[in-house]
């Protein structure tokens, strides 16, 4: 008899967890979608780009205090690399200057029609982009553009250099300028591979570019200051 009771109330126990994860899924359901990202940039050579797929998720969650958050969104994928005739190479990170700073509003902000009007709401926009309402492909607002960075030693990362996407001559020479940047919902799989034009960054941790104890972090040049994630993404956030 113990033995059945047992079952039985673990049996409850199965069903209430599945209740409870139904409601959830139902109730705060997760939306993702995935998008490409091309960088073109124009030399003497002719038109060089390149492009990296990212997947986005957004969601709502329960507010259980004033201050926690209300949704949660997520990144996966890594920057874009273009290289140039050169043999450098200019990488678009994981990273913008517009004040939602990542991939998720550059994303939505690109493709969708009125992503201000829509009251900057991540998982509204996720879900009209999810279910494939404002495809592209767009030109990136040079607002939202990702942060540019070049090393002049693709093997050592304290060698990396900011890029002006307004001045990419000054890095790269004379004719070679940023003709655009494209975004477009996609369903291929998300970009991987980075580590073999990056092989420190694995091992990276923290800033890729050590800080001295007696530099404010806020004093290090913008580009001394990224990290492994600014390049690549595998995990919720």
């Amino acid at each position: 008899m113990r033995g059945r009771k047992m079952l039985w109330l673990f049996g409850v126990l199965l069903t209430l967890v599945a209740a409870v994860f139904l409601y959830w899924q139902l109730r705060y359901p997760t939306h993702t979608y995935r998008f490409m990202m091309t960088v073109e940039v124009q030399t003497p050579e002719g038109v060089h780009s390149g492009s990296s797929i990212y997947e986005i998720s957004a969601r709502n969650e329960p507010k259980l205090l004033p201050d926690m958050r209300s949704r949660s969104t997520s990144v996966r994928g890594e920057a874009a690399a273009v290289d140039l005739p050169d043999g450098r190479t200019v990488f678009a990170l994981l990273k913008t200057s517009a004040h939602w700073g990542g991939m998720e509003g550059l994303s939505m902000n690109s493709l969708h029609p009125d992503f201000p009007g829509a009251g900057y709401d991540m998982v509204d926009v996720a879900k009209e982009l999810a279910e494939g309402k404002h495809s592209g492909p767009v030109n990136v607002d040079p607002d939202d553009y990702p942060m540019l960075v070049t090393f002049s030693d693709l093997n050592d990362p304290t060698s990396v250099e900011l890029v002006d996407p307004n001045d990419l001559a000054s890095k790269f020479g004379d004719g070679v300028t940023l003709r655009r940047i494209i975004v477009q919902i996609t369903d291929d799989p998300v970009t991987k591979g980075i580590e073999g034009r990056l092989d420190w960054l694995e091992a990276s941790v923290g800033s890729i570019v050590n800080r001295s104890r007696d530099v404010p972090i806020g004093e290090m040049p913008i580009e001394h200051r990224i990290n492994k994630s600014d390049f690549r993404r595998r995990s919720v956030r």
